[in-house]
């Protein structure tokens, strides 16, 4: 689902990401799987300002310009399409249950059990996961279900919606799934 872009624009496709949905659908009698990393939905991922993919390179908290510098030494990584991996879980019967990024989730755990960051350390430490200009619009949270009970999941404990979505937007909306 690659939309036409110019020549010489490059992006990744991760494959073994989607393989990975693959097994976990088959594995996954019941329960709820949370998935949280770098990404984009679709149209942000294959954006056409993102000419040079979102491939990156890091070594000791420095960003590298080349896969082909400190082999063996320096992360690579890409980002994440969250669109093909929520496709690809419902087209193997799993249910989006959740989309939001790290900002939105942590603040919506925190509105329901407030009592997690009494402590002023504690406070400051999310700062930098929360701040949209630091960590907290940089991760996504993708939350998948199958054969969950919405009200069955209310009385053992554990809040449906789940509580870190409290503040996202409707999940196949902010994915750009019609």
């Amino acid at each position: 689902k690659l939309p036409a872009r110019p020549a010489g624009y490059e992006t990744e496709i991760n494959l073994a990401a989607l393989d990975w949905i693959d097994h976990l659908s088959a594995k996954l009698e019941r329960g709820y799987v949370l998935a949280l990393d770098y990404g984009f939905p679709r149209d942000e991922f294959y954006a056409p300002y993102r000419t040079a993919g979102t491939l990156q390179v890091r070594e000791k908290h420095r960003q590298l310009a080349s896969p082909f510098e400190q082999i063996g030494h320096a992360d690579i990584t890409a980002h994440v399409n969250w669109t093909d991996l929520a496709e690809r879980a419902e087209s193997h019967g799993l249910r989006v249950a959740g989309f939001t990024d790290q900002h939105h989730f942590v603040t919506g755990i925190i509105s329901e059990f407030p009592e997690l960051v009494e402590n002023q350390k504690t406070k400051r430490s999310l700062q930098t996961l929360l701040h949209p200009e630091m960590l907290g619009r940089a991760f996504q949270v993708l939350a998948l279900n199958k054969n969950v009970d919405p009200l069955l999941a209310t009385t053992v404990g554990v809040a449906a919606p789940l509580a870190g979505f409290k503040f996202a937007r409707e999940p196949r909306a902010a994915l750009g799934i019609c």
